[in-house]
């Protein structure tokens, strides 16, 4: 039996929404466009601290005061560059959902969809959409458990995010509310170790597994997800009484 969506529906590439201020217009927007791909390339590879603005000025093959007139300080740049792709995942997520919401006809969505929408589209951006994404991708992979910028990913991702967890309670009605939160956290763990693209995996095995091999690593991950997602709701993981 065909599973629900599955890599038969992850060969086509999903649609690129367009990037806030990204359509060829005056050369202001231009110039705006080339700041936040430099800053992108800057900060994911130095961090935050340990990026200038000069860095970035000297990339993008601009005057240091261009970024102070379209961004203001490194932190306001900094903000706008994590707001530019979030605008663009987030839509990709929910485009996803509304898809699977129109296919359930209002019954609940199959666990392996939500898992999947959620998850997918941060893979596939990061894989198939050039050093921009993966850029992006590895800089929030980085950002995303940090208390400093714990709110500026909040502002950007959490509204689809509860969009998720909302109806992962609804397909797993038996599941508590803090097993359905945990699963969830560990959903986004995954993903974000896998898309950091560190190299320890590469090492732990020798160099058989390769950490850019993100599509590949997506067909494990789904399953072992929807597993843990059921394990826990089930009241199956270690350290539970048995069931009955």
């Amino acid at each position: 039996m065909k599973k629900p969506g599955g890599a038969a529906s992850r060969k086509r590439s999903t649609p690129e929404p367009a990037l806030s201020g990204a359509i060829q217009r005056p050369s202001a927007d231009g110039t705006r466009e080339r700041i936040l791909d430099a800053a992108e390339r800057v900060f994911a590879y130095k961090g935050y601290d340990g990026t200038a603005l000069r860095d970035v000025a000297a990339e993008a093959d601009v005057q240091l005061a261009n970024i102070a007139h379209h961004f203001g300080p490194k932190e306001s740049l900094f903000e706008k560059v994590i707001e530019r792709r979030a605008a663009v995942m987030g839509e990709l997520r929910l485009n996803a959902l509304e898809r699977y919401r129109n296919d359930a006809r209002g019954g609940p969505i199959p666990l392996e969809l939500l898992i999947e929408g959620y998850v997918w589209p941060f893979i596939e951006r990061s894989s198939r959409h050039g050093e921009g994404w993966k850029n992006y991708a590895q800089l929030v992979a980085r950002l995303a458990n940090s208390l400093r910028w714990g709110p500026i990913i909040s502002k950007n991702y959490d509204s689809v995010a509860e969009e998720y967890i909302n109806e992962l309670i609804r397909t797993l009605p038996h599941a508590s509310a803090v097993a359905i939160y945990n699963c969830f956290h560990f959903t986004v763990g995954t993903m974000l170790v896998a898309c950091a693209e560190s190299g320890r995996i590469e090492r732990l095995s020798k160099g058989s597994v390769r950490s850019r091999d993100l599509e590949r690593m997506f067909d494990d991950m789904l399953p072992f997800l929807k597993g843990g997602f059921l394990a826990i709701a089930d009241g199956r993981h270690i350290g539970s009484p048995p069931l009955g």
